[in-house]
């Protein structure tokens, strides 16, 4: 069976950095480019030099790699990304994007997104019996999101209006409980108070220390 029509076409496949390979409809890899095999086709090879798993080059199965690798915390959603391709059954007609994690000999857990485009034939009226899957390693981007997540939940932010007493500005929270300014904000917000004291306290409290204040202004 040929994959491809031209030399370009052989050359942009292996050279480009995604890891690709081409699949049948059974889900076997029938191609892989020089990128995936330095990639997840050597997390294939330790696995299957340990004898763990054993997967001969006759049932080298795409779901079943992916149902092997698949990271503990990631192990049911991943199995639903496989029923889902399963369902294929005749020819593929659909792109189909997914992110899943994966799990290394080393316990690495490194994130892919997983990009499957039909590959036509070239006679139209075939059914399209191959499909090119791309994975882009996107593990930097998930920590990122990750990292960004955890910051949203520490931040914590005052909306709405506050009821604060007309005499003595203390703020009433949400169980009516009555608090100082710095402790409602300590309690609804990261900040935290130094205290000092402003000019006009200065003057109202020191008198005598009121000319430096205004030789200062």
């Amino acid at each position: 069976m040929s994959y491809f029509t031209t030399d370009l076409e052989r050359l942009s496949f292996q050279s480009i950095r995604h890891q690709l390979i081409i699949v049948d409809r059974n889900w076997r890899i029938r191609s892989c480019n020089t990128a995936w095999q330095n990639g997840l086709g050597q997390l294939y090879s330790e696995q299957n030099r340990s004898d763990i798993y054993r997967l001969s080059s006759e049932t080298f199965h795409y779901l079943h790699l992916l149902q092997t690798w698949a990271a503990y915390e990631e192990r049911t959603r991943i199995e639903a990304i496989i029923q889902h391709f399963e369902k294929i059954q005749h020819s593929f007609d659909h792109c189909h994007t997914y992110d899943i994690s994966l799990q290394f000999a080393n316990l690495d857990i490194r994130w892919f997104r997983l990009e499957l485009t039909p590959l036509p034939q070239s006679d139209p009226s075939l059914p399209i019996e191959l499909a090119l899957i791309a994975h882009t390693d996107i593990t930097e981007q998930k920590q990122i999101e990750q990292q960004l997540k955890q910051a949203l939940s520490e931040v914590r932010t005052l909306r709405g209006l506050l009821p604060i007493c007309a005499v003595c500005k203390q703020i009433k929270d949400e169980q009516d409980i009555w608090n100082s300014v710095e402790s409602y904000l300590e309690k609804h917000t990261h900040a935290e108070f130094t205290h000092d004291i402003c000019p006009d306290c200065i003057r109202r409290l020191y008198p005598k220390y009121s000319n430096i204040l205004d030789k200062r202004s």
